[in-house]
């Protein structure tokens, strides 16, 4: 009996290039399992330096085009630890709302267009939205990313590249009743919000799903009093709990061959996972009432360690981040502009922000004179890709009796459950320079 080889040279429905190479043996045994991300190295982390500190977070967010904020709000806040800047309230209200936004149109991307096709059998989200039942669904799905989007506008003037926020505040503020004209869409979003969920759990009880537990460290944020998405301590599900900026320590990485993705590893330990997931094991009871009553409603416990279950936690993020994205715009009020003021100082900080895949890491080291004498740059994908080879490994075996056409979709749904950005990981690849003679 010869091997037998699952292999997708690029997958689809994914941000950036990547490859499934998977080998099976004739007695069932995996001989290869690997998620090799080829997408080219940018380099981030190398021309950031000799830049001013001011132009980091300003470069960041041009990462990724669809969790800019995760990068942009790390690096500012890691900026602000080095040199020792204090923001107000209402800056870190706002930075918070600004965040919430991303998650809204980020999650419902991936629900809607990305997850769901696969598991209702469609090509794509076009091709559901030929379906004249499927097609309020979509549109509303449409309406829910462009209100996402709209709260970044309104907040930083752009969609996707900020244009006000900067170390130390914002250069100006929305009004007061721009914001609550978006706090009467929200709620009135609230309803579909909901109907995610319920959407999530029914397409995740399908066979073979539920029976697809792999228990694995989660990793994420933890809110002090509340749900974390800018601020919060490093924490898991086996005990690990450290300040955010220890996160150099304590998640280690290293270069693997063929992989442009760095692989990650929880110190003395093993693989591990960010996302909705990790995030809601870690604050289940942080989230807002109505968020853990539907996911109670729909029979979801945390802490769950069915991967699959990635897309019931995003639509309980969504109704999270519609409820409290009213909050904050009753607590923001009518803002008013606060002129942002500090003094450029040496320094080393570190910082982590919750993108809408995971725990997205940035920091370095300040000069007197405000110029980056290193910078470190770790996005969520890079976190999470050794713990899908990991998955495979464990699930492929329980999948055999499928076709090749069958197994192949299942491994690209199981890539497509961590909604990765391999654009994102790819910063920095290992060189070794020899010469002779």
């Amino acid at each position: 009996m010869s091997d037998r080889r699952i292999f997708v040279d690029y997958i689809a429905r994914t941000e950036g290039d990547g490859a499934i190479d998977i080998v099976i043996g004739p007695n069932g045994e995996i001989k290869k399992a690997r998620w090799e991300v080829w997408e080219p190295p940018r380099f981030f982390e190398a021309f950031l330096i000799g830049r001013k500190y001011d132009e980091i977070p300003e470069m960041v967010q041009r990462i990724c085009g669809i969790c800019p904020h995760g990068h942009h709000l790390a690096a500012v806040r890691a900026v602000e630890r080095a040199m020792g800047v204090k923001v107000s309230r209402q800056t870190t209200l706002l930075r918070e709302l600004l965040h919430y936004g991303d998650w809204l149109q980020s999650h419902t991307l991936h629900v809607y267009c990305l997850a769901v096709p696969d598991y209702l059998g469609y090509e794509s989200v076009l091709a559901m939205a030929g379906n004249e039942e499927l097609l309020p669904v979509v549109k509303q799905a449409l309406s829910l990313k462009r209100l996402g989007n709209d709260i970044s506008v309104l907040i930083q003037g752009n969609e996707i590249q900020n244009r006000t926020s900067v170390v130390g505040g914002f250069t100006s503020v929305p009004d007061g009743s721009e914001l609550r004209k978006i706090k009467e869409r929200l709620k009135e979003a609230k309803d579909f919000a909901l109907a995610t969920v319920r959407l999530a759990a029914k397409v995740a009880s399908q066979d073979p799903y539920p029976e697809l537990v792999r228990k694995c460290e989660h990793v994420s944020l933890r809110g002090e009093d509340r749900y974390p998405i800018n601020e919060g301590r490093l924490v898991s599900t086996e005990g690990l709990d450290v300040p955010d900026w220890e996160y150099p320590e304590w998640l280690i990485e290293k270069h693997v061959p063929g992989c442009n993705c760095l692989h990650a590893i929880v110190k003395g330990r093993d693989s591990f996972m960010v996302g909705p997931l990790a995030r809601v094991n870690n604050n289940f009871d942080l989230l807002s009432k109505d968020a853990q009553a539907i996911a109670r409603e729909v029979g979801f416990s945390a802490p769950s360690f069915n991967p699959f279950h990635s897309i019931i936690a995003r639509g309980v993020e969504i109704t999270n981040a519609i409820d409290r994205a009213i909050e904050l715009i009753d607590e923001i009020g009518d803002p008013v502009y606060e002129e942002p003021k500090y003094e450029i100082k040496a320094g080393e900080g570190y910082a982590v922000t919750e993108a809408a895949r995971g725990i997205c890491c940035h920091g370095g080291k300040i000069d007197k004179d405000g110029v980056c004498q290193a910078w470190d740059i770790v996005a969520p994908t890079s976190r999470n890709v050794y713990n899908l080879e990991k998955d495979f490994e464990y699930f492929v075996p329980k999948l055999l009796n499928l076709s090749d056409e069958e197994l192949t979709l299942k491994c690209e749904m199981m890539i497509r459950n961590y909604d990765p950005c391999q654009s994102c990981a790819t910063h920095s690849i290992k060189v070794n320079l020899r010469r002779e003679g």
